[in-house]
């Protein structure tokens, strides 16, 4: 086992180090993904611990992180980052060359059917497809080509609506 670099999160509630004691890291990644079933385990995020971090004594959270929610059948994934000007953004991961005309058709529920996301359908991946994104970024804080990112401009506070403004 090797001194742990990264914290995971379930369901937005508990969170611990990401361990290599049972498998190898890419393993463990493919392993946790293929469990997340939608109501018991509907969401998954991955993040590096801050440098010389005790993740023994404290587990921190961080601003940048990559999540998905959904099943292991069908998950949408997402990446939140600090952009160059200060501010964060969070994005949808796409595969290459999927098409973002008009809305997004793909329904991904979660939480036992409480929640939804709408995605393109080439923003939906398998366990196993999404693994490879995570270790990805596991390994190096990006996602990497050919993986596409559409920002989902989630400011706030949220901009007015344009309607009815001449």
């Amino acid at each position: 086992m090797t001194q742990p670099t990264h914290i995971s999160q379930i369901n937005g509630f508990t969170r611990g180090a990401l361990v290599n004691d049972l498998r190898p890291y890419p393993e463990e990644i493919r392993f946790v993904l293929n469990r997340v079933n939608g109501t018991s385990f509907w969401a998954w995020s991955l993040w590096r611990a801050p440098e010389g971090a005790d993740l023994l004594d404290s587990i921190p959270f961080s601003e940048e992180y990559m999540q998905c929610a959904g099943t292991a059948d069908a998950l949408a994934l997402e990446v939140r980052r600090i952009e160059d000007d200060g501010a964060p953004h969070q994005y949808a991961i796409g595969k290459p060359g999927g098409d973002c005309t008009g809305e997004p058709t793909e329904v991904i529920h979660f939480d036992d059917r409480r929640h939804s996301t709408t995605v393109y359908p080439h923003e939906v991946f398998t366990a196993d497809e999404a693994a490879v994104v995570f270790y990805t970024y596991f390994l190096t804080d990006e996602v990497s080509q050919p993986y596409e990112l559409r920002d989902l401009h989630l400011s706030w506070p949220k901009p007015e609506s344009d309607a009815g403004v001449s």
